[in-house]
């Protein structure tokens, strides 16, 4: 759902980016992490929103918000990387997606 090929494979590489990036600048001071956010509430997602069908298998794949993620919900997750409470994160992908990378939902009809 969503996905091509050649978004998948970005979606990659800003992750092995983010991972040699943390472990050339680590001894630096210097964090490196990925946030990576389900479907989100935003004008991009609005046409997937306004299908009913889509929308309901969104809500199945994302229960713990029933639905599409806040902005809010994603920004809460970068903050906690940029405060003093991760000093010790880096090279670590947050991923923020309700639920949605390990909650099977049956295929949308």
């Amino acid at each position: 759902l969503f996905a091509t090929h050649a978004y998948a494979a970005a979606k990659g590489a800003i992750v092995a980016l983010a991972t040699t990036m943390a472990a050339s600048y680590a001894t630096q001071g210097i964090r490196i992490n990925v946030v990576a956010p389900g479907l989100t509430a935003t004008p991009m997602s609005r046409r997937a929103a306004d299908d009913p069908t889509t929308a309901e298998f969104v809500r199945r794949k994302q229960p713990l918000v029933e639905g599409f993620l806040s902005a809010d919900d994603v920004a809460h997750g970068a903050i906690y990387l940029l405060s003093d409470e991760a000093r010790a994160v880096t090279g670590q992908v947050l991923t923020i997606d309700g639920g949605w990378s390990v909650v099977s939902a049956p295929a949308a009809v």
